[in-house]
């Protein structure tokens, strides 16, 4: 677990998630998301395997309760 203790997915997509908003897609780094996140450089990597499958995540996870709606 990252220092906030929600694990490091979590944090990468809560890092992310707040990022791309902010920056947007090409605006948004690999390395911002993860400074931002705690995590090491390679956990996007080994967590989500590209920043777009990253940003894919993102999106679904924001999309989630419409589909369940």
């Amino acid at each position: 677990m990252n220092e906030t203790g929600r694990g490091t997915p979590a944090a990468l997509l809560g890092a992310a998630t707040k990022l791309f908003a902010e920056h947007g897609y090409a605006g948004t780094s690999i390395r911002m998301i993860t400074r931002a996140a705690g995590a090491n450089l390679a956990a996007v990597t080994y967590h989500f395997g590209t920043k777009r499958e990253l940003y894919g995540a993102v999106l679904e996870r924001a999309f989630q309760p419409l589909a369940e709606a």
